[in-house]
């Protein structure tokens, strides 16, 4: 008895066990595959998403710092997940580092197909036209085909001659830019990773008067790559001489910055005028200039009459209006001390919230101190932030409202003055090798776009089936491979330039 198989079975392949090798191929196609690519490209945009959200240290290391002393309860959590610097997290760099091999992978053969088929040669002409787009069949003045050859390939036409018919195209020129867009992908994901290997960024804050020198111990936060060299950090210095800057008092656009710069000299020799978006370079290294604010001057005598702290302090912008807040840690005074405070521009009483600033600008600066005796913490080994008091373990002794050249005697013996006020600012040193490869990348991109967008291939025959004596007939009709081209003008340009007027050619109708 013969056993019946079913027609699933009889169609059915049985596929060979998939060995080690095998394994490793499916992979690198399922990884080169542009469904890969284009779910990359998706992650790669949603993991830039907590970068435009958060603030980072590459922008501002103070709202950094300002946004952990608001949220401490994230701030640890969040900086281990390197949330606050996105684009260097080990996490993004992965998914880039996959989304670069899936772009090479899948574009590198491509490359070779654009290349063939921009060097391809017109097929031979077909037996018959006729029921090809814009048909014609016309008489002609010229019976030698070869000088209607010339005419076509004066035209710009790439021609493919068979005896007494030809096929000419145009269009290569949407090949050449989909042969260039591809390559500046590589050269665009190549000069990214480039300059994510070599380059650093810093940020910096730097007080009037003080200075700022090219090394590491000076950064308020430093990130490079990994193949870096501190031996590629270009030596200078420079000091910030004053920061001017002017806001709009005007009714639109209260508050908004009208002038902002920082006037530096640079090595002692040079000085230079920093602005928003114009930053200095030296050797290749440029500082931005990214932020100000203000650091209140405060002078601090123990009940011995002894100056324990004298300094300018930084104290991080709150709102458009430039209430700041800042921290003083005095560790060496037995008890240990620490100062709570608030600084208000323009201050003004809200008869809701109390003391605000209405306005950015020092038109009537004020300084709010709570006073705090106990233990700092800061002898615990444990890491602090120098924006934020710890006062678990401390108790308030007073609260103040000051002006500049105001002295607070305390009731537990400390003078307390407010000084004056100084301004600071916010630099961001950067050195990024890759970045005019990038842009040429990104150039390229664009003009092969543009071409390979643009550009469409079109296609035209000219056959002469019969020849008399002092005139040709031809036959002509063309075929685009796009829907959205007219391949019709093209051959009665081709048509004028036999010398035949578009009103003479009789058009046949074409499927």
């Amino acid at each position: 008895m013969t056993k019946q198989i079913s027609a699933k079975q009889r169609t059915e392949t049985t596929l060979p066990p998939m060995n080690f090798v095998g394994f490793l191929r499916w992979n690198w196609r399922q990884l080169t595959s542009m469904n890969t690519a284009l779910l990359l490209l998706v992650l790669v945009a949603l993991a830039a998403i907590p970068g435009s959200i958060l603030p980072q240290r590459t922008a501002s290391i103070l709202k950094v710092n300002n946004w952990k002393t608001e949220n401490p309860r994230f701030a640890e959590i969040f900086d281990a997940l390197g949330l606050f610097d996105v684009y260097g997290s080990f996490w993004f760099s992965a998914i880039y580092i996959l989304l670069m091999i899936s772009l090479i992978g899948c574009v590198i053969p491509r490359l070779n197909v654009y290349w063939k088929s921009f060097n391809e040669k017109p097929p031979k002409p077909p037996k018959e036209i006729d029921r090809f787009a814009g048909f014609q069949k016309v008489k002609i003045n010229k019976s030698n085909f070869n000088e209607i050859e010339s005419i076509i390939k004066k035209l710009g036409w790439r021609v493919n001659r068979n005896g007494n018919a030809l096929t000419a195209e145009k269009g290569y020129t949407r090949e050449a830019g989909n042969l260039v867009f591809h390559a500046s992908l590589i050269l665009l994901t190549v000069a990214l990773a480039f300059g994510a290997l070599f380059s650093y960024r810093g940020t910096i804050i730097v007080k009037e008067g003080n200075g700022f020198a090219n090394t590491l111990t000076q950064f308020d936060d430093f990130r490079a790559g990994k193949l870096f060299s501190i031996a590629r950090m270009p030596n200078f210095y420079f000091t910030l001489n004053d920061f001017v800057v002017d806001f709009e008092r005007g009714i639109n656009q209260r508050g908004a910055p009208r002038k902002f710069e920082a006037n530096i000299t640079l090595n002692a020799e040079e000085n230079l005028k920093v602005l928003v978006n114009r930053p200095f370079t030296i050797d290749g290294t440029k500082v931005f200039l990214t932020g100000h604010g203000y650091a209140p001057r405060i002078e601090v005598i123990n009940k011995e009459k002894e100056i324990i702290f004298s300094d300018s302090v930084t104290f991080l912008p709150q709102d458009a209006n430039f209430t700041s807040t800042g921290v003083i840690k005095i560790a060496d005074n037995n008890p240990q001390l620490g100062i709570n405070a608030q600084f208000f521009p323009t201050a003004a009483l809200d008869p809701v919230n109390g003391l605000v600033s209405v306005f950015p600008e020092l038109d009537n600066p004020q300084l709010a101190l709570s006073l705090w005796q106990g233990n700092l913490g800061v002898d615990e080994g444990i890491a602090q932030s120098i924006y934020r008091l710890d006062t678990s373990k401390m108790t308030q002794l007073e609260s103040k409202e000051l002006v500049p050249g105001q002295t607070w005697q305390t009731a537990a013996g400390y003078e307390i003055k407010f000084v004056a006020v100084e301004q600071f600012a916010t630099f961001q040193v950067a050195y990024e090798p890759g970045r005019f490869m990038a842009l040429v990348g990104a150039i390229l991109a664009m003009v092969g776009m543009f071409f390979g967008l643009g550009v469409q291939r079109r296609r035209i025959w000219v056959l002469m089936p019969k020849s008399q004596k002092g005139s040709s007939v031809i036959e002509v009709a063309g075929l685009s491979k796009s829907n959205s081209h007219d391949v019709t003008k093209d051959i009665d340009k081709v048509l004028q330039s036999f010398g035949i007027e578009k009103k003479k050619a009789k058009r046949s109708r074409s499927i």
